[in-house]
């Protein structure tokens, strides 16, 4: 099938579109539980509220902050009223978290991948990535990835679980971010270190040759692509604004707290099809996924059963249609 059948194909979906991925107010929090906010426009730093555990993963859906500790507690946090508005027990140390359709992903230092009904708090499904535990996750072009001390990245179609390597580094991977094109990979090298080092791979080929590195002088604890910056933390409680094409620190913010999770309070939108990362569903992703489909790159499989035809258009159409 060429690229006008394939636009032509493609042309008939609902076109969904999600809120801006980008965001000028980034969240925090770590160890003693204390959630702050960064304004990345004016570089104000502000206290938000507590939790009672110590924060190893945060994620935003619907106007509601999820927190995970390292005790296996999750706490939904208002964000409107700045107070935690419940409490449920996962069956993990919560160290990487997702947000998946419905469901809240949560990751452990086993490798153990629990996908829970937030509003329940039922386990609806449980499966392991092979090989590594998981300190970061991420949802990007129809795949869902984890990364971990191992060093290794996994990804497994968006509903699946056959996790297969994806990419690997050289340091013990602390946190996980895309760009447009990009996956970033951030983390410390072995035997533990007071500064890090970012990791570039190609998004959707993934590999053992990532195209470039940048340091830093934080741990990389957590990353946020956002309005083509990478906002950079750390444990030292730093949070580093950086170029992710030259590597250039253009501003740090000293924020007092010891970084271990930080997102964007609109929320990091979750779309399968979102195969650009611009947190909206148009013509650009067909567009790149056709291309994708044409090169037999593995975002294309859609399906997940190592061939290119129909049935990978009729899932992206299907994804397209669903929205974020």
């Amino acid at each position: 099938m060429n690229k006008a059948q394939l636009i032509a194909t493609i042309a008939g979906a609902t076109l969904a579109i999600a809120s801006s991925a980008n965001a000028e107010t980034l969240i925090f929090a770590g160890n003693h539980g204390v959630i702050h906010e960064l304004d990345t426009v004016t570089g104000a730093v502000t206290f938000r509220g507590v939790c009672s555990g110590p924060v190893s993963s945060m994620i935003v859906n619907d106007n509601t902050l999820y927190l995970g500790d390292h005790n296996g507690t999750v706490y939904a946090y208002d964000i409107d009223t700045n107070f935690v508005v419940d409490a449920f027990s996962v069956p993990s140390d919560a160290n990487a978290m997702a947000w998946l359709a419905d469901q809240l992903v949560v990751a452990d230092s086993s490798g153990e991948i629990n996908y829970i009904d937030a509003t329940t708090h039922e386990v609806i499904d449980t499966t392991t990535a092979p090989g590594t535990d998981v300190t970061a996750m991420g949802i990007d072009a129809g795949g869902l990835f984890v990364g971990g001390q191992s060093s290794i990245a996994l990804r497994t179609h968006i509903g699946q679980d056959d996790y297969e390597f994806f990419a690997a580094c050289g340091s013990l991977i602390n946190s996980i971010a895309f760009g447009s094109d990009e996956m970033y990979l951030g983390g410390i090298a072995f035997g533990g270190a007071e500064s890090g080092t970012v990791y570039i791979f190609d998004k959707f080929a993934g590999g053992i040759v990532y195209t470039g590195t940048h340091g830093v002088e934080s741990d990389v604890t957590s990353m946020v692509y956002s309005d083509g910056f990478l906002y950079i933390a750390g444990s030292d409680g730093v949070i580093h604004e950086m170029d992710p094409t030259t590597g250039v620190i253009s501003r740090t913010f000293e924020t007092g707290i010891d970084i271990q999770a930080m997102t964007p309070e609109s929320g990091a939108v979750s779309c399968p099809s979102d195969y650009d990362a611009s947190g909206e569903l148009n013509f650009l992703d067909i567009s790149r996924f056709i291309e994708l489909f044409n090169e037999e790159l593995v975002p294309a499989d859609t399906n997940g059963d190592n061939q290119f035809n129909f049935f990978d258009i009729s899932t992206f159409i299907e994804n397209l249609a669903g929205g974020c």
